[in-house]
């Protein structure tokens, strides 16, 4: 009876070991860029039009430091979006890590992480994971079965693909940002 206890144990505790090993993508070691050496982009809707516009900023909130993405969101003339994003070089395989946390502090608003990937071709496709930014600091995870395509004709699920870029969003509302981002990776 006792080796069968020991048994049930032994398959017990493997079955919740993940694989994953957390990977901080950016933590402002070196503000502006990621540890893997990419910048951060900023990126409004006026590429294609859109009235949106704002800044992102190295601050600190809470003597934390942080990317502060703030501005107005429009919807105004087909646009709606502010974003920060940064390029994954090399680009990061999502079989190898259950999802994305950020750390962050906002103005109790909703935004957004894209993701692309290899099978995301079109500037209008992405991955999307929507989450609430309360005025305190939070880590917010995203697991990566929860993500949403934009397009029908993309794979439903991330599976299999490797992520080109990472986004953090302001979109779809009429709205002003103000977010703070002071940590991101995998988990």
């Amino acid at each position: 009876m006792k080796k069968i206890y020991l048994l049930l144990i032994i398959i017990l505790s493997f079955t919740n070991v993940s694989n994953a090993k957390d990977l901080i993508l950016d933590n402002l070691n070196k503000p502006g860029k990621t540890n893997q050496d990419q910048k951060w982009f900023f990126i409004t809707d006026r590429v294609m039009g859109g009235r949106s516009e704002g800044k992102v900023e190295i601050d600190k909130v809470q003597n934390k430091s942080c990317y502060r993405m703030s501005g107005n969101v429009t919807t105004e003339n087909n646009g709606g979006f502010i974003q920060i994003r940064t390029s994954i070089i090399p680009n990061i395989n999502i079989n190898k890590f259950n999802g994305i946390y950020i750390k962050i502090f906002g103005n109790n608003k909703k935004y957004n992480l894209f993701i692309r990937t290899g099978l995301t071709l079109a500037p209008w496709q992405y991955y999307s994971f929507s989450f609430f930014s309360p005025d305190e600091w939070i880590e917010v995870k995203a697991p990566f079965d929860e993500f949403k395509k934009s397009n029908f004709y993309q794979p439903k699920k991330l599976l299999n693909q490797k992520i080109k870029s990472i986004g953090l969003v302001a979109a779809f509302n009429d709205f002003k940002s103000d977010i703070c981002l002071s940590e991101i990776g995998f988990y």
